[in-house]
């Protein structure tokens, strides 16, 4: 899978800025500011529908544009090639296309174009909160697979239903009775989230703990553990049915709901220490970067397709050795880096591009 053409009007600070990436390492320099980490967010959102660092999408939109922000991708696959149109109008709403055909439902985008994100900020994939964890793995799956992130729509949905009813009602015969109707959805969707979760974490603690492996020159030993409510795996639905009616009184008692894929955690450990309290910051980012490099291999194994990976900014936040490792382990891989000057630590050649005065051109390649 590659990105050959990317266009941008009026996304954040591009007025009208386009390009032509290589199919193998490309290196995007430029000042602190100069927009290079816009230019790989206009990738992501193309791939997710949403910014890495904006949580509105009127955000994206350059201040001094009235009509809105529109960004075009080319996308190559094996087999297909696709193009990614999105508008972003003056409202802040995003309209999507996929082939000059209008999306209903931004879950059509899913797998159109995968992407593997990597910048300093996902260091909280390993110290933050396990939100920042379940954040991981709900847009890795979403990419990979559609069910789930319809199972996660949908469960979020009665997910707020339950809650609502569990604030509004005092009383536990009328809540009992509404519970009807928003617990066997959210067991179903559960079942279909937990089920993807326990698989992909089962491939991604393997994987990950030989990326690890090679990295830190076999010092340390990387174990990635799922942490969820206490189902059966082979009866997920109604397991976590009674799971649910078992924690009725405690969600009651504290007005939310108290169990289930919401509340999940990734336990990550390195020679049997917990990374995410004792962890020290090279030994989390070593961590976070085999775990990037692991999801690699797991796009690739379930989709058949290599997907687009983006270093934002992360050169310079690695040793020289594990840069090394990490430039020599990007074969077949079309990878966006971006950096405030060429790196040298890769005996590959690249294409190389500058970011200046709002707008990005190609250099000569290295």
């Amino acid at each position: 899978m590659k990105v050959t053409h990317v266009a941008l009007s009026n996304f954040l600070n591009y007025i009208s800025s386009q390009i032509d990436f290589d199919e193998g390492i490309n290196m995007i320099i430029g000042e602190n500011a100069s927009g290079k980490t816009n230019l790989v967010d206009g990738v992501l959102f193309a791939s997710i529908g949403r910014s890495s660092r904006h949580s509105k999408d009127k955000e994206l939109i350059n201040w001094n544009s009235n009509s809105g922000a529109r960004i075009t991708l080319k996308i190559q696959k094996r087999f297909s090639n696709h193009i990614i149109d999105i508008i972003i109008d003056s409202a802040g709403l995003k309209h999507v296309a996929i082939d000059e055909m209008p999306i209903k439902r931004i879950g059509e985008l899913m797998g159109i174009l995968n992407v593997v994100f990597f910048s300093p900020s996902e260091l909280a994939l390993v110290s933050g909160t396990p939100n920042d964890r379940r954040r991981f793995l709900n847009i890795s799956l979403s990419q990979q697979c559609r069910p789930y992130f319809y199972a996660l729509q949908n469960y979020n949905k009665f997910l707020t239903q339950r809650n609502n009813i569990l604030k509004k009602y005092n009383d536990p015969d009328n809540i009992n009775d509404l519970l009807q109707l928003t617990d066997p959805g959210i067991a179903k969707e559960a079942s279909i989230i937990l089920s993807e979760r326990q698989k992909f974490v089962q491939r991604l603690a393997l994987v990950s703990k030989q990326k690890h492996n090679i990295l830190t020159a076999g010092k340390e030993d990387l174990d990635i553990v799922y942490e969820t409510c206490d189902v059966s795996f082979n009866d997920l639905e109604n397991s976590f049915l009674q799971v649910l009616k078992k924690s009725f009184e405690r969600d009651l008692h504290l007005e939310y709901t108290t169990i289930g894929p919401h509340r999940d955690d990734l336990k990550i450990s390195a020679n049997s220490c917990d990374l995410r309290k004792y962890g020290s910051q090279g030994q989390q980012r070593s961590a976070v970067l085999s775990m990037k490099l692991a999801e690699i291999a797991l796009f690739k194994e379930r989709t058949n397709e290599t997907p687009v990976l983006i270093l934002d900014d992360v050169l310079s936040e690695l040793d020289e050795s594990r840069r090394r490792a990490l430039l020599t382990s990007l074969a077949d891989i079309q990878t966006l880096i971006t950096c405030t000057e060429p790196s040298t630590e890769t005996d590959s050649q690249y294409a190389l591009f500058k970011v200046e005065n709002r707008a990005i051109s190609k250099c000569n390649d290295f």
